[in-house]
Order: C-alpha cells, then structure tokens, then sequence
C-alpha cells in the first residue's frame, strides 16, 4: 500500500438530517465499507441537546486515520461538516452520493494532501 496523506473537508446542507445514533452508526460504518477501508474503532455517536449546537456528532477509526461528522439539526436545511482523513486512497466522489441520502441541497469540499511539508489543496468544489 502507498502511503498518502488525503484530507477531505466537507460541508453540506441537507433536508433530513438523520436525529438517532444508531442510524448515523451505521451510515458510518457502509460509508467506511464503501471507501474501502476497515474499522478500526467502532463507529460513536451522540445527540448533542445545546442549543446552538443540536444534532448529531460521529466519529470512527479506520485503520487509516479517521472520519468525523457533526450535523447541525436546528436549522432547515440541516447543516453538516465533516471530515475524511486516509494514509490510503480513496474516492472522494463518494462522500456527497451518501450525503444525498439525506436529501443533499449544497455540497462543498476542500481535498487536500497532507504527504509533503506542507499542505497542497488538491481539490476545492462548490
């Protein structure tokens, strides 16, 4: 395997966001399967009840590194931040065709490499 170093920052609106832990566990764990990775730490979930700050936070370990997520519930559309960090490959793509399960309204990722001395940005959409 080569290694790299690939961080994908993404922010998404959506219309249903997902408010129980055990559904946003398991759209971690199919997301890691479909990025071809392996669980390293099982996927952790919690419903945040601030205000301000209600909804989801996830996290899980790949063998890789790891994939967080926060969805921000108060508002409509939901608003959903997350990140996708890999030693491995990965196909980015992926990210917002899971995210359209819950009804994606706007998209935007900043893809960067993390193998170098410093950053390199690979990749920004809007």
């Amino acid at each position: 395997m080569q290694v790299v170093h690939k961080h994908l920052l993404a922010k998404a609106e959506v219309k249903s966001a997902p408010k129980n832990y055990r559904t946003l566990n398991d759209w971690l764990t199919r997301l890691v399967a479909s990025i071809d990775m392996k669980i390293c730490i099982e996927p952790r979930s919690i419903y945040v009840d601030e205000p301000g700050n209600k909804g989801l936070t996830g996290q899980v370990g790949i063998e890789t590194s790891h994939i967080a997520i926060h969805i921000w519930d108060e508002c409509s559309p939901a608003v959903v931040q997350m990140d996708v960090y890999s030693c491995k490959e990965f196909d980015e793509s992926i990210i917002p065709k899971f995210l359209d399960e819950w009804g994606l309204v706007n998209y935007e990722s900043l893809l960067i490499d993390r193998s170098g001395k410093g950053f390199s940005i690979l990749e920004v959409t809007h």
